[in-house]
């Protein structure tokens, strides 16, 4: 059995984000980091939904891959 360790969740807002292309390339960049889990996109509302665990990955770096 694989142990399970709290997600953490943040939202980033991403005004640059104007179509799906861009979104999968985000998503694509913030699924490469270790630790990432999810990442939801709402294009409509230039948001990014990321869950991520918390030891693994730090807000600082999800801000990196997303510039």
């Amino acid at each position: 059995m694989i142990a399970t360790r709290p997600l953490a969740e943040r939202e980033f807002l991403v005004p640059s984000m104007v179509c799906e292309g861009c979104a999968e390339t985000i998503a694509e960049a913030l699924n490469a980091i270790p630790g990432v889990r999810d990442v939801t996109s709402s294009v409509a509302h230039k948001r990014v939904r990321v869950r991520y665990e918390p030891p693994s990955v730090d807000a600082a770096r999800l801000k990196e891959a997303l510039n």
